[in-house]
């Protein structure tokens, strides 16, 4: 029995040591993480904020009280959307995402899309009915008159805000915005800038591209649904928060599931009550920097 006791204590304290030692050598026993695998951050990375999250985001394309779908003064369609913000969990060794994790704040918004665009998903609602009826997808193409589509749709952004924990951010055309943007940013581009502060909001808006030629995510006829890749940058800014006064990029990469049901094709689905709304997420990637001029 003495001798059983002893064995199991001299166990326990060889144990104990070679847990101590390799807590004090930086890693757990219990850890299925190798330090040797992990690279610290680049000189550059200090020089930055980089936040990466996800956005999971609804909304349509704006009606009037007719309830036409009318262009903007730019003649784009106007998408509003809101929706929440979440950090995310990936896989450590390929990268992949495997699920999100906390929400950390929220989205509101107003992309922008080409009048083209709603001609282009009344299109598809036709071949969506056509298929609807029994007809071969290649027979719904040829019975649809479809010649192919775009590569790929640009379209970009008239607002947007995204708040994470105490931090606002919004975009370029937010800060740059004649009317209600900030006066003391719009005279500093004025003077900084070839083109002044109305140039700087022209080319660094969002510059979008739907990645139709890519063909859909998903494309469902029953339901009249399809998904679309999408990615865009833009010069964002740091308005309230500890990110105030930072300047950067948010670059985002998002597949929209488009909603067409609601679509006529009998008619013009500008002004016969046609309508477009969306789900989607995007993953995005925002990187600041306190300006140096």
């Amino acid at each position: 029995m003495f001798y059983t006791a002893t064995k199991r204590n001299l166990f326990n304290i060889v144990t104990s040591a070679a847990l101590a030692i390799s807590v004090i050598h930086g890693g757990s026993a219990l850890a299925d993480d190798n330090d040797e695998d992990k690279v610290k951050l680049t000189p550059q990375d200090a020089l930055v904020t980089t936040i990466i999250n996800k956005s999971v985001i609804s909304g349509a394309i704006r009606k009037n009280a007719e309830g036409n779908m009318v262009p903007d003064a730019n003649g784009m369609l106007s998408f509003d959307y809101t929706g929440d913000v979440y950090s995310v969990k990936t896989d450590k060794k390929t990268g992949v995402l495997e699920k999100l994790d906390r929400k950390i704040g929220s989205i509101t918004g107003t992309a922008a899309f080409p009048v083209d665009f709603a001609y282009l998903s009344a299109g598809f609602k036709a071949i969506m009915d056509l298929l609807m009826t029994g007809l071969s997808f290649e027979q719904a193409l040829a019975a649809a008159g479809f010649t192919g589509m775009p590569p790929v749709i640009p379209w970009t952004c008239s607002h947007c805000e995204m708040v994470i924990g105490d931090n606002v951010y919004v975009s370029i055309v937010d800060a740059l915005d004649p009317v209600n943007g900030s006066p003391e940013m719009i005279a500093k581009f004025d003077a900084m800038l070839i083109g002044g502060a109305a140039g700087a909001l022209d080319s660094m808006r969002l510059d979008g591209r739907a990645f139709s030629g890519l063909t859909p995510a998903s494309f469902d006829p029953v339901n009249k649904t399809m998904s679309i890749r999408m990615a865009g940058c833009s010069a964002v800014v740091g308005v309230a928060g500890t990110d105030a006064g930072k300047v950067g990029t948010l670059c985002l990469n998002s597949t929209a599931t488009f909603d067409v049901s609601a679509m006529d094709t009998t008619g013009d689905v500008m002004t016969n009550g046609s309508g477009i709304s969306a789900q989607g997420t995007s993953n995005c990637t925002t990187v600041l920097h306190q300006p140096t001029l």
